[in-house]
C-alpha cells in the first residue's frame, strides 16, 4: 500500500507526508528566515526535508557572518587565508631588508658599528693619538692645546649626529619586531581555527560511528525479536523482516 503524498508548502514537491516537518516543532530563528524569503508564507503546513536543511544551512551562515564580523582585521586575513588554503608564515626580515632604503641601511650600518668593541678601541685609540699630538709632538704650537676644546667640539658633535641615527635604526627593528610579533600571533591563531578544525571532524566522526553503531544494535534487537517470535510459533507464518537501511548521516 503506497503511503499518501503530501506538498510541501515552500517548493510545492511531492513528498511522504510523514517526512513533513510541522512549523509548529521548527525553530523561530529558522521561522524568521523563511518569512524573510517568503513574507506570503502561512505556516499552517509542513515542509519538505531538503526546504528544513536549506534553511538550517542559512541558519548556520547568518552564525558565522555575524561571528565574522567580530573578527579584527588580523584574523580576518588569517581567516581568508585558511579559506584560500594560502600561507601565514614567511621571513619577516627578508622582506623587511628588501623595502629599506640606502640611508636606512647606512643607519643600521652605523648603529652595529657603534655597540661593537672595535669602535670602542678605534675610537679610545684616537681619542690617545689626538691628545699625544697635541701635548708631546706639537708641544710648542698645538693645534688643540689642553683641556681640548676643539675635540670636546668633535665628540659633542659626533654624540649628536650618531644618537639620532641609532634611535632611527632602534625604531626600524622595534617595527620589524612588531612585524614578528603580528606574524607569531597570525601563526597561533591559525594553528588554533586548525586544531578546533580537526576536534570538530574527530567529534563528528564519532557521532557517526556511535550513530552507526546505535542502528546496527537496534537492527540486531529486530531480527533476534523476529527470531523469538517464529521459534514461539513455528506454526505462525510470519512475513521475512525488512532489509537493513544504512542510517543517515
Amino acid at each position: 500500500m503506497s503511503r499518501p503524498k503530501l506538498s510541501c508548502s515552500l517548493c510545492a514537491a511531492p513528498v511522504d507526508g510523514r517526512s513533513l516537518r510541522s512549523p509548529q516543532k521548527l525553530e523561530n530563528r529558522i521561522i524568521d528566515l523563511i518569512k524573510q524569503d517568503r513574507p506570503d508564507w502561512e505556516a499552517n503546513r509542513g515542509i519538505c526535508p531538503n526546504c528544513l536543511e536549506q534553511y538550517r544551512a542559512k541558519k548556520f551562515v547568518g552564525y558565522l557572518e555575524a561571528e565574522y564580523q567580530k573578527l579584527s582585521e588580523i584574523e580576518h586575513a588569517v581567516v581568508s587565508k585558511i579559506t584560500r588554503r594560502g600561507r601565514v608564515s614567511r621571513v619577516v626580515h627578508q622582506d623587511f631588508d628588501a623595502g629599506m632604503t640606502f640611508g636606512e641601511r647606512v643607519a643600521d650600518k652605523v648603529a652595529q658599528f657603534g655597540g661593537s668593541w672595535p669602535f670602542i678601541g678605534l675610537f679610545g685609540a684616537i681619542l690617545v693619538i689626538w691628545m699625544l699630538i697635541n701635548t708631546w709632538l706639537l708641544a710648542r704650537h698645538p693645534f688643540d692645546p689642553y683641556p681640548f676644546i676643539l675635540l670636546n667640539l668633535v665628540l659633542s658633535t659626533l654624540a649628536a649626529i650618531q644618537a639620532p641615527v641609532i634611535m632611527m635604526s632602534q625604531n626600524r627593528q622595534a617595527h620589524k619586531d612588531r612585524l614578528q610579533a603580528q606574524q607569531d600571533y597570525e601563526i597561533n591563531l591559525m594553528a588554533e581555527i586548525e586544531i578546533r578544525d580537526l576536534h570538530d571532524k574527530m567529534d563528528s566522526l564519532r557521532f557517526k560511528q556511535w550513530h552507526e553503531l546505535w542502528h546496527i544494535q537496534k537492527r540486531q534487537i529486530e531480527l533476534l525479536e523476529h527470531l523469538c517470535a517464529r521459534s514461539s510459533n513455528p506454526e505462525l507464518e510470519m512475513p521475512p523482516p525488512s532489509p537493513y537501511v544504512p542510517p543517515e548521516l
